[in-house]
């Protein structure tokens, strides 16, 4: 089962990828804003991963702040990694599953990864991993998506069936208690939500397929009846001052050091980003 499903998504992102940064809205603006937080920290890495690199739009614009460093990209869809070369020559690519990462103890200064971790069930065991291949005083740094994310959609689905149509999103706080319980230290938590409006409902839908939102676990139907899209349509919450299609995220953002300063009193909370 999980292996089939590991398989539909690499597929499901080849698919995508030669439109994915055409319709990538939300991604592209979460990694600028984690580049934003970056600025915050004094880290000057010279090797960096980035784990579900996707067509590297991220490590792009990493490349691009820290020019002296090494940039690995690792995805599990080869074609998105050959987006990732498009992008830099220099980049080091790596076509591999985020659960199975191929790296060796203490290789990476920072690690980071966007849109990837809500695809993956085995979350401590990355986060374990992850821990490994991180130099003392390296750094981790991640988004993901919460509960809320989509929640119109779930909204609309509910009217129409009983059917799972949505993955379900981790919470915010189990992320945090898995950088804890391995190791990390002095976990930042922090939540926002991100709405994108559309002018119509089938571009909700568009939006949602080209960049391979629509994976979903234990599914085979890859199609909607007629009678059931009328319904999803006429179920679907408008925003009624301007009468666009709202999609939620509810962004999730996790930052955390191995060994940073050795301290020990203060690594026992998660703490929001924002007292920094």
């Amino acid at each position: 089962m999980k292996e089939k499903y590991r398989k539909k998504i690499a597929r499901s992102f080849d698919s995508k990828s030669k439109f994915y940064d055409n319709y990538s809205l939300v991604q592209k603006e979460i990694a600028r804003r984690m580049i934003g937080r970056l600025s915050l920290t004094k880290i000057n890495p010279l090797n960096i991963l980035d784990l579900g690199s996707g067509t590297g739009y991220l490590a792009s614009l990493i490349a691009e702040k820290y020019p002296s460093a090494s940039v690995t990209c690792l995805d599990i869809s080869e074609k998105m990694i050959l987006e990732c070369r498009k992008k830099n020559n220099n980049f080091k690519l790596v076509i591999s599953d985020i659960e199975k990462l191929p790296f060796n103890y203490s290789s990476f200064d920072l690690v980071v990864s966007s849109f990837t971790l809500h695809w993956c069930e085995e979350i401590d065991k990355i986060f374990f991993d992850i821990f490994k291949i991180l130099k003392d005083n390296g750094l981790f740094m991640f988004t993901t998506v919460g509960p809320s994310t989509l929640k119109e959609l779930q909204e609309a689905y509910a009217n129409v069936d009983d059917n799972q149509h949505i993955n379900s999103f981790t919470d915010l706080h189990l992320y945090g208690d898995s950088l804890l319980n391995n190791k990390f230290q002095d976990p930042v938590m922090d939540m926002e939500e991100v709405v994108v409006e559309y002018r119509t409902f089938h571009d909700v839908l568009d939006s949602l397929r080209k960049t391979g939102a629509n994976t979903l676990i234990g599914t085979s139907k890859s199609y909607t009846k007629k009678s059931d899209y009328i319904r999803l349509l006429n179920s679907y919450p408008i925003n009624k001052k301007n009468k666009l299609y709202p999609v939620t995220y509810e962004m999730i953002y996790g930052f955390s050091w191995k060994n940073h300063n050795q301290k020990e009193s203060n690594n026992t909370k998660v703490i929001p980003i924002k007292k920094i």
